[in-house]
């Protein structure tokens, strides 16, 4: 069973002496798992870890992963600006939204976010927006189905049914935003996927790794546009329960 990172007594100090409620996190066990992510992508020198600020938006968590070397996912405009107010700028920001304000991509691209756009109506609004389009772009493939893998063991994930989702372009409308955002002048393009979170599985992330690199090929054989980077989107499960196994990011990476 996995050991707390507090003892029983430190909890009943923290609880008689701070006000509540509280969230205690464990530094230690972050940098921890910062640093074996890192270190199991480290065949790839492009790599960098996008945080998604939604998850636990704590400048004090912010802080310690940018130490870390990591960037972040932002999808709203109070993301953006707390990560600009923690030091985040130009790649090491992300930011992808499906409802989006034209303010929100005005400050993404003042701060040299890489824009992921999640919609083909997203290309015209954004050149439309800001008079022109980024020289990068990145754009939120939804290939539709069901993602099964992480499901069986016991296992626990979510918003794993992107046939269903609101999320991102179908396969042709991928090409024809390429083709489009490269008429109005971007000149690297990124392709960005999420298929299911929480997965209890090390198969999701090479099969979603698969399938992005496969789209990326085809698509810069039919649009002639150079595909930059590839963003493997969902997160990591946890085994909350003592039966569930854990991920070995070690075998992710491999």
């Amino acid at each position: 069973m996995k050991k707390p990172f507090l003892t029983l007594s430190q909890v009943q100090e923290i609880k008689r002496t701070c006000p509540t409620p509280f969230h205690i996190y464990d530094e230690r066990g972050i940098r921890e798992n910062a640093r074996a992510l890192k270190a199991a992508f480290a065949w790839n020198p492009g790599f960098r870890e996008y945080f998604a600020v939604k998850a636990t938006p704590t400048p004090g968590i912010l802080n310690i992963l940018r130490e870390e070397g990591c960037g972040v996912d932002c999808s709203s405009l109070t993301e953006l600006m707390m990560s600009e107010r923690c030091g985040f700028s130009g790649r090491e920001i992300m930011f992808s939204s499906n409802e989006t304000p034209a303010e929100e991509f005005e400050l993404a691209a003042k701060l040299g976010a890489v824009i992921n756009l999640d919609d083909i109506t997203h290309v015209d609004f954004l050149h439309k927006t800001l008079g022109r389009v980024p020289e990068t772009v990145c754009c939120r493939f939804n290939p539709g189905g069901v993602f099964t893998l992480g499901e069986g063991g016991g296992g626990f994930q979510v918003m794993d049914n992107p046939g269903e989702a609101k999320y991102g372009m179908t396969r042709p409308q991928l090409v024809q935003a390429f083709t489009r955002l490269k008429a109005l002048g971007a000149k690297h393009f990124g392709i960005h996927a999420f298929l299911a979170s929480n997965t209890i599985s090390n198969e999701y992330y090479p099969a979603l790794a698969r399938l992005l690199f496969q789209t990326a090929a085809d698509a810069a054989r039919e649009t002639g546009c150079h595909v930059a980077f590839i963003n493997l989107s969902g997160g990591v499960g946890v085994p909350y329960r003592p039966d569930q196994p854990a991920n070995d990011i070690a075998v992710i990476g491999e």
